[in-house]
């Protein structure tokens, strides 16, 4: 393990812990059902057994963290360094996602008159918003990225397409956070869904125009 890398390594292993803290801290408050499942209003609408909520608190952050270990190995072009700060930092911020929303599951079983759903959106867009930052930066592989047939197909499109299109997830990322602060909570949602489906068919749509063009640029020559 590289000397640079073990801080990274370490604050992982907190963010898989911490849920699994938070769950035995509250368990003697906690009802027997927890929801986990928020509809578009806020309100909880599914519900998972307190016996079981280890698997969201504990399951869920380590399984994803041992997933992000393994996965450069998978790739076919080895171009997923596993060792770079930035794969590091993306395995955290996946991790802390995972995690946060099991603690919210937990906050808000405890205390069900303060939640709204909005602080979850709130976190996501900024989720995305570091998403679109890592995006800029990621080398072709099969895993991790803007993965259309046209960027798979040309190391040009690749890198184009993750320029211009981690820049507009990180764009659509602020905007969600930002505008999930002042809309109505009713609204929220959509903004998620809408920001985020926007944000996917324009990042397809500009690798395939991309594609063409350089199609087009090597017709000519």
């Amino acid at each position: 393990m590289k000397k640079n890398l073990l801080p990274w390594q370490l604050l992982t292993l907190a963010v898989v812990l911490a849920p699994s803290l938070y769950l035995a801290y509250l368990w003697p408050q906690l009802p027997a059902q927890i929801p986990t499942h928020f509809g578009t209003d806020g309100q909880p609408n599914g519900y998972t057994d307190r016996a079981n909520m280890w698997l969201l608190t504990l399951g869920l952050p380590l399984g994803m963290a041992l997933f992000f270990s393994i996965l450069p190995r998978l790739d076919p072009k080895r171009r997923l360094d596993g060792d770079s700060v930035n794969f590091q930092k993306l395995r955290l911020a996946v991790v802390a996602l995972l995690g946060g929303l099991a603690c919210y599951s937990l906050h808000a079983a405890v205390h069900p008159a303060s939640t709204s759903g909005r602080g979850v959106v709130v976190v996501l867009g900024l989720f995305f918003a570091f998403l679109g930052n890592y995006l800029t930066t990621v080398q072709p592989n099969y895993f991790v990225g803007i993965r259309t047939p046209w960027t798979l197909e040309s190391p040009t499109v690749w890198a184009r397409t993750h320029r211009v299109g981690g820049f507009v997830f990180c764009i659509a990322g602020l905007l969600i956070a930002a505008l999930a602060l002042v809309v109505p909570v009713a609204w929220t949602h959509w903004i998620l869904v809408g920001f985020t489906l926007a944000t996917a068919l324009f990042s397809y749509a500009y690798s395939y125009f991309l594609f063409r063009q350089e199609e087009q640029l090597r017709k000519a020559a």
